[in-house]
């Protein structure tokens, strides 16, 4: 999708910036890639435990267990922090990482990063985009701002005992962000050949991620209109949560009844309750209906799974 390789683009400008300027204050939670953060004396010693991950995703955030092992190639931030330190607000973790999957739902430390810990009681955090680039960072617990178009992802495992020479944790990812999927379906005198586009108005972005809870407050206001991924009569957009009393603007460009020209159709999106709320996946049926397109529901469904430019994937209508 353009607009995610656009914005992934921005991200990485971001961090640059807050890799350059930040120096060395302790509330900075940075990524030491590649090294492993061993204790001192000698190779995994009396007393250190390897911690190994690997990794899943809620398909929606119920905490049912319906989860799918995570994709190949997604990079993930692990944090481990003593409890007493309060989510990394007052000090630095006591070990972190970036990670990819290797195979499916298998974390393995970029360029061989390992994660060694004393035995005892940490706190476990991880984040991803849920996408090949490297997640958001931190400083002070919250998060550099955010954007649109990227289906941020958190984890959270409080109080872990840590005590034994190798410690495999399950990693269960909620989505942090909010989807909205378009279902187009025919109405009176209206055969639908193909859906060219679709561009909707997403919230304002720049909103920051709570590390402690995974929390992104929502925007209380709209961007400009965004292009939507497209697989044949379905449309999705991910987008940080969104509170408004206003509605969205959704604009789609149709070819119908094997005319030579597209039609244009532009509707108000109604927020059910005012509010796309995180991990919610919010399917809307459009109904094209000669000059007009109607919302016949609106249901909170299964996060819709996207490739890597944005397009729905199918089976999708959970």
């Amino acid at each position: 999708m353009e607009t995610k390789l656009l914005k992934t683009t921005q991200v990485v400008a971001f961090i640059c910036t807050i890799i350059l300027f930040s120096g060395c204050t302790k509330n900075i939670i940075t990524l030491d890639i590649g090294d492993e953060n061993k204790p001192t004396g000698g190779n995994n010693p009396d007393g250190t435990s390897l911690i190994t991950f690997n990794a899943s995703v809620e398909d929606r955030n119920l905490l049912t267990r319906a989860m799918s092992p995570m994709n190949q190639g997604i990079k993930s931030a692990l944090y481990a922090f003593d409890p007493s330190t309060q989510n990394g607000i007052k000090s630095t973790p006591s070990a972190q990482g970036l990670y990819i999957t290797s195979s499916p739902g298998v974390l393995t430390g970029v360029n061989g990063y390992k994660m060694y810990l004393e035995n005892g009681i940490f706190d476990f955090y991880a984040v991803s985009d849920n996408f090949s680039t490297i997640p958001p960072k931190f400083s002070a617990g919250k998060s550099e701002p955010l954007f649109n178009g990227i289906d941020y992802l958190w984890w959270h495992s409080p109080n872990l005992d840590v005590a034994s020479s190798q410690v495999n944790i399950p990693v269960v990812y909620l989505h942090a962000a909010t989807q909205v999927v378009i279902e187009m379906t025919e109405g009176d005198s209206i055969r639908l050949n193909k859906l060219v586009s679709a561009m909707i108005t997403p919230p304002e972005s720049g909103a920051s991620m709570e590390l402690a809870t995974g929390v992104i407050p929502p925007a209380t206001k709209l961007d400009v209109p965004d292009k939507m991924g497209i697989n044949g009569t379905l449309a999705q957009y991910i987008m940080l949560p969104l509170k408004i009393s206003t509605p969205m603007s959704l604009t789609l460009e149709v070819m119908v009844n094997g005319e030579n020209t597209s039609r244009t159709y532009t509707v108000d999106v109604p927020v059910p309750d005012g509010e796309l709320k995180a991990g919610n996946s919010y399917l809307f049926n459009a109904i094209i209906d000669g000059n007009a397109v109607t919302f016949s529901s609106v249901n909170v469904k299964n996060w819709t799974e996207v490739d890597e430019t944005g397009n729905p994937l199918y089976p999708t209508l959970k």
